[in-house]
């Protein structure tokens, strides 16, 4: 028997919709396993999205994560940083967002990021660094 590929458009289509402009994850729920793949396929064609899985009970929830988008917003903040000289903080974000926004900017030169905040609050700041850095001037200073 033929899975009901219409179920699987739509959610697709109103998972895409969601997306748009969020930071937030989409949520699919209802698909079976064969469903669940076809989705994950079609997002991780590109590398704006990111798809999960998670099982809550007896259900396998799909999130899918819009990295892109976090991306773009994450390089915004850190340009405005490095211009205005002064932190930056990202809006309130789930643990996988923070991670993103962590390891996009690792490497960067010139800014540093911290997680800050409690439970829905948590959030990414990130940080100007001018001269040096204090832990490595400390631990020159030390030897």
């Amino acid at each position: 028997m033929r899975p009901d590929n219409n179920h699987v458009k739509k959610a697709i289509a109103n998972a895409e919709a969601f997306l748009q402009d969020s930071i937030e994850p989409a949520l699919i729920r209802g698909l079976d396993g064969y469903q669940r793949k076809q989705v994950q396929r079609h997002f991780e064609k590109s590398q704006e999205y990111q798809v999960k899985s998670y099982k809550e009970k007896e259900e396998t929830i799909l999130r899918v994560y819009p990295v892109g988008f976090i991306r773009r917003l994450t390089e915004q903040k850190a340009q405005e940083v490095l211009m205005k000289g002064r932190p930056e903080e990202l809006p309130p974000m789930g643990s996988f967002e923070r991670f993103i926004v962590h390891d996009y900017l690792k490497d960067r030169e010139g800014i540093r990021t911290e997680s800050r905040g409690e439970g829905r609050d948590r959030h990414v700041e990130i940080q100007p660094l001018f001269g040096r850095n204090p832990k490595k001037a400390k631990r020159k200073l030390t030897r």
